[in-house]
């Protein structure tokens, strides 16, 4: 008798699409999150990444930041690229990898940002929330993951999914330049973790390169020295090598 299949492992239609229930999972919390932080006074506060508060004990809000969308496009936005990345993630990953995954950039994010806090004190009480570092981390994981699959970013620009790494992270970048640094620290931290968590990414295989074309330059400048031995003074000893 075949064991059965997990909760997770079901696909609902929508959209014209299929949807895993680990990533409506997802989005439902994170939706059931917002409006309750929206609605309901005081939920945000306790839920929000402060580094202060994390230090004085209150570990649960290194992942509990990672629910609330402050701005109802960007939770719209957000849920949406759950959407259209987060199936193929929970394709080659599986459902508990993919939530666990989540999860884990969450947390991760979150403890480079208090390690931050301690040599920059203005972020020790500056609340921090958002679902976009998070979900920015697992489109470059997708993106890593499938680094020749083409897209077309705002249905406009047609972009390979190595360039979007890059995308992803020139936009934080400039949005962090015009916005303010010190609110960005998460999405740099969450991005950064995803990239280096994936084995193959577009900086290492730049690094790669490098090192081949370094290493391949060298072997050409120490060949240009090398001549060949005449034949008259070769011995049978296998220590001519050309």
């Amino acid at each position: 008798m075949a064991p059965r299949a997990s909760w997770l492992d079901r696909r609902f239609q929508l959209l014209g699409g299929s949807l895993p229930a680990s990533i409506a999972l997802l989005i439902g919390a994170m939706l059931i999150a917002s409006i309750l932080g929206a609605q309901v006074a005081g939920v945000v506060a306790t839920g929000a990444l402060v580094p202060a508060l994390v230090f004085a004990g209150q570990l649960w809000r290194l992942v509990t930041w990672a629910f609330f969308e402050q701005d109802a496009i960007g939770l719209i936005f957000g849920a949406l690229a759950l959407f259209w990345f987060g199936g193929d993630l929970v394709r080659i990953w599986g459902p508990v990898r993919f939530l666990a995954s989540y999860l884990g950039l969450a947390a991760g994010a979150a403890s480079v940002t208090c390690a931050v806090a301690l040599v920059w004190p203005g972020l020790r009480l500056h609340p921090f929330v958002g679902i976009w570092p998070v979900v920015s981390a697992l489109i470059i994981a997708w993106a890593s993951a499938f680094p020749t699959r083409n897209l077309l970013l705002y249905f406009v620009v047609p972009l390979s999914g190595r360039n979007l790494v890059y995308a992803t992270l020139g936009g934080t970048l400039i949005f962090a330049l015009l916005g303010g640094v010190s609110s960005f620290i998460p999405h740099f931290a969450a991005q950064l973790l995803s990239l280096a968590a994936m084995r193959r990414t577009p900086l290492r295989d730049l690094w790669t390169k490098a090192r081949f074309e370094l290493a391949y330059r060298g072997w050409r400048r120490r060949s240009s020295r090398l001549r060949e031995v005449p034949r008259a003074s070769r011995d049978e000893h296998t220590r001519w090598y050309h």
